[in-house]
């Protein structure tokens, strides 16, 4: 039934896809849009795996690739790519780990190919989609419909669970018990997942990056009404991400927009923010009760990624098995002193070095510090043109926030386990943060809102 659920929701998105291409005119006077929207709407479908590791969410994010190729390839190979050099070593480090972990840790045929799969593969379908979508033009295009898509995405997400929390929906779907330890347990009616039937973590780790970016553009807005549009947006998605109950999303959601609104020097929207952040945690008690209260158990599963790492340091466990691996011992993997680690290590790189040996955890090393620099880049020069006289900076230091803030995020949950987050974080990289680096001409007015020169009798492959 879930599969069959998956496969709904993923149809519905490849038709809502096509539905906002062909409506919107400056989408549909440029054909690799479409390829564009349906890579994004990768996280809408709930994760649920068909077979050997892959899920719809995968075929998904495939099916996005194939409608960009053709015009990837119209226009030739990529000459340049800003960080291209420290991307490629991360990438190729973190290939070689998962690789060797796949082979050292299957014991047989198929579960040898659902570890590749899980793996490598779905790294080098990361790397295919980041040349595919830098090489369609122009940047200025990429940037535009990616940016909105994440955001409108973000902000569909919001809604779905504001819906599921309060009304309720059949089966209590879009929400998740509260379980445990924890102050939320027969408070509320469950923490809000949205579509992605996971963890409320991937649900808070997809709105730290979609509220900066909506929030940019909502600084950028050249007129009142799309201002208040994406306003709204950052609205309930902020609500949202209140009943996620996610500690590290709201912490640090909450930090990057503050940041942004500070660097774009626009005060009133920062105090805005902090009476509406006050606002809805004084009209959701639990949430409140949840931040000042409940213990975290961060620091355990720290321990026990740190410990199944020193003792398989070679070939680690194999990918996406640390969480069974620590269960069929728990006396050694998952008691500790600050308590039980009843998950995974919930840090990118502890949690990479666990599952791929030491080649994994360097690689997602470098790729963090390279994946920050590019956000620092796209940060400094937004501010530097912002100087000269370009001051439609919001969205491209959304887009920048929002690197950094995923990044964060990342110390404190395991996000590239599942190709609904990490596709999202492929997106606004090679979709946003590494165009707006390559681009020749940056927006030059504030408020720039519109869509660019996407003409009707534009060379598609151009």
């Amino acid at each position: 039934m879930r599969a069959v659920t998956a496969l709904a929701f993923g149809a519905a998105s490849v038709v809502t896809a096509v539905l906002v291409w062909r409506r919107v005119p400056s989408l549909r006077a440029w054909p690799p849009a479409l390829g564009l929207l349906v890579a994004v709407f990768t996280v809408v479908p709930p994760h649920q795996t068909l077979a050997a590791g892959v899920g719809v969410d995968d075929l998904l994010f495939l099916l996005g690739l194939a409608l960009l190729v053709p015009y990837a390839w119209r226009r030739g190979p990529v000459s340049w790519v800003p960080f291209g050099r420290g991307l490629v070593l991360g990438a190729g480090l973190l290939v070689a780990g998962t690789t060797v972990s796949s082979f050292v840790n299957a014991d047989t045929l198929p579960g040898t190919v659902e570890l590749l799969f899980r793996g490598p593969g779905r790294l080098l379908l990361y790397v295919a989609m980041v040349l595919v979508v830098l090489a369609q033009s122009s940047p200025d295009r990429t940037r535009w419909v990616v940016a909105r898509a994440l955001a409108g995405v973000g902000a569909f997400e919001a809604a779905f669970s504001v819906v599921a929390y309060f009304p309720g929906l059949p089966g209590g779907f879009g929400l998740e018990p509260a379980e445990g330890n924890t102050s939320l347990v027969g408070e509320i009616p469950g923490r809000v997942t949205g579509t992605l039937a996971l963890s409320p973590n991937f649900l808070g780790a997809l709105l730290v990056l979609s509220i900066p970016v909506a929030l940019g553009i909502a600084l950028d807005a050249a007129d009142r009404r799309s201002r208040l549009w994406w306003s709204a947006a950052v609205l309930v998605q902020m609500v949202a991400l209140v009943l996620t109950y996610t500690r590290s999303s709201l912490a640090v959601t909450v930090l990057a927009a503050a940041a942004l609104v500070a660097l774009r020097g626009r005060l009133r929207w920062l105090v805005g923010g902090a009476v509406l952040l006050v606002g809805v945690l004084l009209l959701v008690p639990p949430a409140f009760e949840r931040l000042a209260h409940d213990r975290t158990d961060r620091m355990a599963l720290y321990t026990s990624g740190l410990r199944v790492f020193l003792h398989y340091p070679l070939a680690g466990v194999g990918p996406g098995e640390q969480a069974a691996f620590t269960a069929a011992d728990p006396a050694a993997y998952r008691t500790t002193t600050f308590g039980v680690a009843g998950n995974n290590a919930h840090n990118t790189v502890l949690l990479a070095g666990a599952e791929n040996g030491v080649l994994g955890l360097l690689g997602a090393l470098v790729l963090n510090v390279v994946l920050a620099a590019v956000a620092v880049a796209v940060i400094r020069r937004a501010r530097k043109l912002s100087a000269e006289g370009r001051p439609a900076a919001g969205e491209p230091l959304g887009i920048g926030v929002a690197v950094l803030a995923f990044l964060f995020q990342g110390m404190a949950n395991n996000l590239f386990t599942v190709t609904l987050t990490a596709s999202a974080l492929v997106m606004l990289v090679a979709g946003c943060a590494l165009p707006w680096l390559s681009a020749a001409d940056p927006p030059r007015r504030a408020g720039e809102e519109r869509s660019p020169d996407l003409e009707a009798n534009a060379d598609p492959g151009r």
